[in-house]
Order: C-alpha cells, then structure tokens, then sequence
C-alpha cells in the first residue's frame, strides 16, 4: 500500500515559469484522498508493468487548486516510487498572457461575448497540436521530449528539452484538461468550483495583475460554462470539500418500454436483455410511469411513486443498473391522481383537509374573473379565457363531490374517465404551485426517484404546470421557466438530468430556448422527417435539421416510435404544409389514427400507428430510418415495438372503448414472441446497428458529427480521436452501407 509522505521543500512548484502556489489546508486534504483513488485507479491498470505509460489530467475552473494538486500528487508518486513528471497545458496558449488577454479584449470588443467564446479554450486561441505531440512521444517512450515554456513577455516562449527516461506517469494540470481538443488522456480528474469560490485563490497565485478585474471575471464565467459542458467526460469529479463523484457512463442507446411490454413484468424484461443478442445494444433504459402506482391514462394518472408490486420490484431496477444501464424515469409534475392520498384526504374531509389547496380549486382560482354558473363553475370572461390553450374540448374542470354534499369544480387539464355518473369517477388532477406543499412533495418525489436509480428524470406536461389568470397556461413565460429553475435546484441536489418534454411547433422555437437554458431536448421532428424523406425520396428537410443540431449543438433525445403517436404538431414551419398534410394521409391510408385537439381536423397533433407501420411494413425502410436515427447527433431512444418491428394494433384499440387509439403501438410481447422474431433479420440487423452505436468510439458524446445531402442521397459521418465511421444512405434504392 502506498503511503503519503510527509509534505517538504522538495514539492517542486509545477513547470509553468510564472507560478507561485499556496498549499492550503483544503488542497492537501483533497490531494490525499484523490491519491488513494489514484492507486487504485493505477494498480487496476497495470502500473508495475515496466513500460508502463499513463496519462493524467487535472482540470477544473481557474484558481480551482489544480495546479496545488497535481504538485502534491506528483510529489507523492514520486515519493512511492512511480515516476511521474508534472506539465503545465498553461505553456501552449498561441500568445503570452498579456499578448493573449490584449487578443481576448480585441474579439470582445469587436463581436461581444459570441466573438470570445468561439475563441476562448479552442484551437486559435491553445496550441493543442503542440502538447498532443508532447503526449504521444510520451506514449512512444520517447526518453527525451521537446517541452514548451511560456513566461510574461512576447519574447519569452522557449522549448527545454526534458528527460522522460522511466518516467511512468505524466501529468498535466490545466483549465483545458478536459477539452475534446486534448487527445491521448487516460484518466481525466475535474475539480468543482465556481467563479466565486476560485477568486481568491486565483489572485493569491499572482499570475495575473488584472485577476479581479470585472472583463477578467467574465472570462472565468465563461470558462466556467464551457467546464460545465467538458467535465461529463471525466473520469472523476471532485467537489470542493473533497466528495467524489464518479460520472455515469454516457448513455448512447436507451431502450423505451412500460415494465410489463416485454414478458408481462420487469423482471420479464431484465431477463430478456441479458440473453446474447442483446448483449451491449443498451446502456441505459427509459421506464414508462406505469412502474408506479397508477390508474389511468397507462401510468401518466400516478397515485403515488411507490412501486408497482405487481409490474416491478426494487431488485429488477437495481439488477438493470448492475448491467451497466442507466434508468430514465417519469415525474408527471403537472396534475396526480384524484386516488392519489393527498386527493383523497379531500375527498374525506373537505375543506378541513390539509391538502385543501394542494390541487386548483377552479372557482378559487379565476373569482372575480367570470360569472359563476348554474352548474357550479365560473365561466372566465371571454378576454381570459380565448388565448388559453386546452387539450380537450369544452373546461378542463372535474366536478367532485365534497363531504357535505355540495360540488367542488377542480382543475383537470388531461384524462379524466367517469365510471358511475355521481358516484365514481377517475380523473388527473392539476397541482397547485403556489401551494409549498406541493414544492414539498416534487422534493419527496425526486428522493424516492434518486433511490430508484433515475439519471434522468422526464418532466412530464411540464409546460402546463404553471397557470395565471389572462394567460395562455401553456408554456406560461416567464413563469415556466421560472419553475423549471426551482425544479433544477431540486433536481441538483440528486445529481439527476433533466428532460422537460413538451410539444410545441418548430416555428416556436421553444427547443431553442430549451437548448439555449442547457437542456436535452425530446427530438419531436425527426420521426415525421424520417418518414418524409424515405417516401419523397427527398432528404432536404431531414438534413437541414440534423445540420441544425450540429451546428446550434443542440443535445436531443431521438426517437422514431413512443408510447405516443408519431408528431405531426411539432413540424409546423419546418416541414411544408403540403408536406404535413402528405405525411398525415401516407400514415392514415397505412392504416394509422389521427389524433386531433379538441376533435377538430384542422388541429392536428399526431398519428397513432406503430412506427413499422407507417413505413409501410417494409423491412428495408425500417432498416434506413433506425440507421440514420443511430447516427444522428444525441441519445438514441429505442421504443420496443420498434425493435420487434411491431405492426398495428387494432383488437387492442378495439378494446380499449374510445380514446385507446394510443393502443395501436403499446402491445403487449410474450417471451416466447421475442424470442421468435430475435430470429428474424430485421431485428439482427437492427440488434447489429444498436451495438455499433451503443460501443463504437466514434459515438462518444464529444465526437465530431458532419452531415451531407442532396436529393435521394445522404451521408452522416462521426469520428472521434483516431476512430471513424461513415453512414450513406441511398433512398431511391432504400439502402445503407457502414464504412469504418
């Protein structure tokens, strides 16, 4: 076992010429307890091994103690007999800090805050050519290497040749030491801070007159936000008081599917992506809300988070994640159950109860805004209530039956069913937010979700969650985005992503504005593009926004099925109108249901079909489309039906009454049927194309992605480092080939 030696004069000071380091107490503290991380990480790896080479970076926002750190490390390898050598990335800016920070101001002044970002940390500001070149003679045993030296003045940039004989470990410490431009890292560490919390330290080091300066701190926010981003790739994460966080493997492909789609439970379905085929095609699975208890609307309608005894147990959800899958899971924040506890509390007690106002009493909520009816409700005045958005025709309000007999109108934006007229009934009932009991119990809920596993959590109907008087209640601003700041906070506290899933048109831009607040975004538009261009034979549409995604690096969520319809809404002012309409009758003639808001044609919303369906059932065109999904930037998420090349399901819809056309697309597989169609080519083939995506380097999250196109003819091409990979698709012919 290696020990930490005792701290001396001989921690040599880094090779950055202008550094002065203070060893405070929180940087030795945390050196040693990433020094027994290290061993183990080391020993696993091999370190005894005489030609052994290993590369460490330590990045982390400016002042973060990187440098304090690597020092002491270095020093205490040193100390236990591994050879290590310490380098500062701070020698390969293009220009000396001055020089640089004068060519800082220059962009800042001449294009604003865009201008420096796009030059800040990338290559015309880093020279990343010349400390890869350091890494690879490293790697090539190389026992004498060029290094670079940087001082203050323009004049003072040299190379000193360094001796690397038997040197094992080479570490560098640096802000970029994340960055995608680094190549050749074997063991990346990023230490957490903020601007705020760095400061100090950062003038204590001296290296800069100006480090307080207010363009200074700007700098470092910026930086800060472009950390944010490169520390999901690192290996270890370790907080300011020393907590490691070990970030979860990226999740490349997701599976989607309710517990009991594939063998009838949970425990059904880890059995059956633990046999070989499926081995590798997955790492991580997205589970539908009916894992909880539930009683309508297929689990959206919760009563609470505890499990579904019936469809899953704690066991089947740790058993996914030893299989090295990450779990997505549902917070339906807009509305519970009126089965849920708290609407029962209502129910039995009335207005004494607790949760009195934890749903939206209607009549409560728009007084002195409309005239109260003789059914018992307030019709708003016309002014309220023409802009507001509704998912069904007529109010949303449910009538409830109090204790002393009177009728309670209760806000109900979603499903609600009657099952005997005045005495039973079901029904989703919206969450008052002003209410901090509410608040309260999104926390509950996050907790038990965070227990379970979740890495990501959707967020439900989040867009209808916040409500005011004379607005549309729909993507309410800046209300919404003022929730989902107080949600992320929550969220945080649980190390859980966010996914608020909303449908909203193109034309909106509401994805932006997602992505632009550092969100994932559900890729509503590339089912129905997909689709487009196989029967139009026209890739126009479909490679203007793949290229958008590269381009504004949009983080996307990608799909072709969903326990959904396929989104017809959400194409508005992306895909031609005459296009939309084309969509729509190639869908419905294939056998397909529209579903419509509010009953009217005119306002569409999705088709409901299985995915292999609207494709005509043709093996080929699943084959494209599932190819192309697997190649475009983003998570790909994988619906069941899809991978079973499920087709439409009309006794299911026939049994679900009116409104289960969702039906035709969430049957039911036995293990016997899975095994059967696991047999047959176009599930190998897609099996084949989910494990290249799910472990082929070029897949990585930092991976570059180009995108070409023109007429039947596409081309996606991703690599990363030294790995490549090609796809091109000919869509007159319907054919794909790989090239790798």
């Amino acid at each position: 076992m290696w020990t930490i030696p005792v701290i001396s004069e001989e921690i040599k000071q880094g090779d950055m010429p202008t550094d002065r380091i203070v060893f405070h107490p929180n940087c030795i503290k945390n050196a040693n307890i990433l020094f027994g991380e290290l061993e183990k990480q080391l020993k696993k790896c091999g370190i005894e091994q005489e030609d052994f080479k290993y590369v460490i970076s330590i990045s982390g926002g400016s002042g973060s103690g990187k440098t304090s750190i690597a020092s002491l490390l270095a020093f205490y390898l040193n100390k236990n007999g591994v050879k290590t050598y310490t380098h500062s990335g701070d020698n390969y800016p293009r220009r000396v800090p001055k020089i640089n920070d004068k060519e800082r101001m220059k962009r800042y002044e001449t294009g604003g805050q865009k201008a420096l970002e796009e030059y800040l940390g990338t290559p015309e500001e880093i020279d990343f050519e010349g400390i890869n070149r350091v890494i690879l003679a490293f790697k090539e045993n190389k026992k004498v290497i060029s290094l670079r030296r940087m001082g203050q003045k323009e004049e003072e940039i040299w190379q000193e040749d360094v001796d690397f004989s038997k040197t094992k470990i080479l570490l560098i410490e640096w802000t970029h030491g994340s960055s995608e431009y680094l190549k050749g890292v074997d063991y990346s560490i990023f230490l957490q801070t903020t601007p705020a919390e760095t400061k100090d330290i950062r003038i204590a080091r001296g290296r800069d007159a100006n480090a307080s300066s207010p363009f200074m701190q700007m700098v470092i926010a910026m930086e800060q936000k472009k950390l944010e981003c490169q520390k999901k790739s690192a290996s270890l994460i370790m907080l300011r008081q020393g907590q490691i966080v070990y970030p979860k493997k990226q999740i490349r492909v997701m599976l989607n599917a309710y517990p009991d789609s594939m063998g009838g439970s949970l425990s059904s379905t880890v059995e059956v992506l633990k046999k070989d085929a499926l081995k590798d095609a997955f790492s991580g699975f997205y589970i539908l809300p009916s894992l909880f208890m539930s009683d309508l609307d297929r689990g959206f309608s919760v009563i609470s988070y505890d499990l579904n005894k019936e469809l899953a147990k704690e066991a089947d959800l740790k058993e996914i994640q030893n299989m090295d899958m990450q779990l997505k899971l549902d917070f339906v924040m807009n509305h519970l159950s009126v089965n849920s506890p708290q609407f029962q509390d209502i129910l039995n007690k009335g207005y004494n109860s607790e949760f009195a106002d934890f749903f939206i009493n209607w009549n409560t909520f728009w007084e002195g805004y409309g005239t109260l009816g003789e059914e018992g409700y307030i019709v708003p005045q016309d002014r309220y209530i023409k802009q507001m958005f509704f998912r069904k025709p007529g109010l949303p309000i449910l009538m409830i039956p109090m204790p002393d007999g009177s009728k309670v109108p209760y806000w109900n934006t979603f499903y609600q069913e009657v099952l005997e007229e005045g005495k039973s009934y079901l029904g989703q009932m919206d969450l008052n937010l002003s209410n901090e009991k509410v608040w309260m119990f999104y926390q509950e809920v996050f907790a038990k979700l965070a227990a379970y596993g979740a890495s990501i959590v959707r967020l439900d109907a989040f867009a209808y969650a916040s409500k005011e008087v004379g607005k549309r209640n729909f993507l309410n601003e800046p209300d919404t985005w003022e929730t989902l700041e107080r949600i992320q906070t929550i969220a945080d506290k649980y190390q859980v992503k966010l996914l608020p899933e909303i449908h909203a048109s193109y034309e909106e831009g509401i994805y932006k504005k997602l992505n632009e607040k550092g969100y994932m975004n559900y890729d509503f538009f590339t089912p129905g593009l997909l689709i487009d261009a196989i029967e139009n034979k026209d890739v126009t549409y479909l490679v203007r926004w793949i290229q958008e995604i590269i381009d504004e690096k949009i983080m996307t969520v990608n799909m072709l099925g969903c326990h959904d319809g396929i989104p017809v809404l959400d194409l508005k002012g992306l895909l031609p109108q005459e296009r939309i309409e084309s969509l729509i009758n190639c869908i419905v003639d294939r056998g397909g249901y529209v579903k419509d808001l509010h009953g009217e044609k005119n306002v569409y919303y999705q088709v409901n079909a299985t995915y292999f369906s609207a494709l005509n059932e043709e093996e080929s065109k699943l084959l494209l489309a599932r190819a192309i999904q697997l190649f475009m930037p983003g998570i790909s998420q994988i619906w069941y039906l899809d991978l079973f090349a499920g087709s439409n399901d009309y006794e299911a819809v026939k049994r679900a009454g009116s409104g289960g056309h969702k039906e035709i697309n969430r049957t039911n597989l036995s293990v016997k049927e899975m095994e059967q169609v696991l047999k047959s080519n176009v599930i190998k083939e897609q099996i084949k194309l989910l494990k290249l995506r799910n472990t082929h380097k070029a897949f990585c999250e930092n991976a570059c992605c180009e995108v070409k196109g023109e007429g039947s003819w596409l081309e996606i091409y991703r690599c990363y480092m030294d790995a490549e990979i090609r796809l091109v698709v000919d869509f007159e012919e319907l054919t794909y080939e790989v090239i790798s």
